[in-house]
């Protein structure tokens, strides 16, 4: 693909994101036609299943499939060709629904009751069995709806992701980094849980048991994995994977430290989730960790009451995220966010082996990804 020299660097950027989003729009839809026909043979209320993953994937940022793009960007070293768009835009896609995947079944499992704004998956099953007047428990309905349309969406990430086209040996690499990225989050996921449970012993404290559950839940799927399957895919050797995966380490903790900042003093119609969520739910988040470390004896009763509380007021929520602030625990976490993001930064603009066009995507979206100065204090 030709770029136009005369075009502004920023322009070019936004004009090959532009590309990449419509050519992701596209195969998702086309896939997503090929399987609800494929569901209508076996009856015709099987369809509703690819009508509401459609639904889902509604309003969704895109950020994997950008890190996925930008990352075989950055290996090129020069603007992709049609093809490679292609296979990037494909292998993007199959990571979105990975995502949706974790996203429908991470909702029951947290009973997150909205997600963008709108009813989660469970709860939306559940309106429909209402609706309907069907018969038995309606919760169940929507928790087992939930469970299947995630289990469908992971099973057609993966479809999706053998469709990438190239050479062997490159196709061979992509699919290693996707495959490992499905086992990671997904060894994540089981981290969290135990975690959630008291049952992460092996973990030194709180706050390294929490890094733990990012590093393994948050970082492989949104930016290490995908960044590093997008540079395979268009051939990166050794040295720049390698550094990709130094960048993401950094850049991926620091996404999930804002989405923890985000959950307790974060704008809700930006977030679309309730603010004071990780509180009800008793989410054992780094800042948890460092409000409870820092906390006195009437802050510690404060938390043992409130936290995991799912029933406790706007009241006593608003305190809780006073706690945090007045402990330093807010601000200490965003400074780790604007370290670490400092970091990937330092990172990237000594990464002579990786392309020039590519480096400035990666550092646009991470600084999407990491920013702290709209936060409230």
């Amino acid at each position: 693909m030709t770029a136009d020299p005369t075009m502004p660097r920023a322009d070019r950027l936004h004009e090959l994101d532009a590309l990449l989003v419509a050519r992701i729009t596209a195969i998702i839809a086309e896939e997503l036609a090929e399987r609800r026909a494929q569901l209508a043979r076996i009856s015709p209320e099987s369809t509703v299943l690819v009508d509401d993953l459609a639904a889902f994937l509604g309003g969704g940022k895109l950020l994997r499939p950008r890190f996925c793009f930008w990352g075989g960007v950055a290996a090129l070293g020069r603007e992709p060709s049609a093809e490679e768009i292609d296979a990037l835009a494909r292998m993007g896609a199959a990571i979105e629904l990975v995502q949706a995947a974790a996203l429908l079944h991470d909702d029951v499992i947290d009973h997150s009751a909205v997600r963008r704004g709108r009813p989660a998956q469970h709860v939306k099953a559940q309106h429909d069995h209402e609706a309907a007047g069907l018969a038995g428990s309606a919760q169940d309905f929507g928790v087992a709806v939930a469970i299947v349309l995630g289990d469908l969406a992971l099973s057609w990430a993966e479809q999706m992701a053998a469709g990438t086209t190239g050479p062997q040996a490159v196709l061979a690499a992509g699919r290693a980094e996707f495959e490992a990225l499905r086992t990671e989050v997904m060894a994540g996921q089981h981290l969290d849980i135990l975690h959630q449970a008291g049952g992460f012993d092996s973990a030194p404290d709180a706050e390294q048991a929490a890094l733990s559950v990012i590093r393994w839940k948050t970082v492989p799927y949104t930016v290490l994995r995908p960044v590093r399957a997008g540079a395979a895919l268009m051939g990166a050797d050794g040295t720049a994977l390698e550094t990709l995966s130094g960048w993401a380490i950094e850049v991926g903790t620091a996404f999930q430290l804002r989405d923890d900042l985000l959950s307790v003093i974060g704008d809700q119609d930006e977030t679309g989730k309730p603010i004071g969520g990780d509180i009800l739910e008793g989410k054992r988040t780094v800042l948890l960790a460092r409000t409870r470390s820092a906390a006195d004896e009437a802050g510690g009763a404060l938390l043992d009451r409130v936290v995991g509380d799912d029933a406790a007021d706007e009241t006593s929520i608003q305190a809780v995220h006073a706690l945090m602030v007045a402990t330093g625990a807010v601000a200490s976490v965003a400074d780790d966010v604007r370290r670490r993001a400092a970091r990937g930064q330092e990172l990237l603009e000594d990464a002579e082996e990786l392309g020039a066009l590519g480096r400035e995507g990666l550092a646009a979206l991470a600084a999407q990804a990491t920013d702290v100065t709209s936060l409230p204090a």
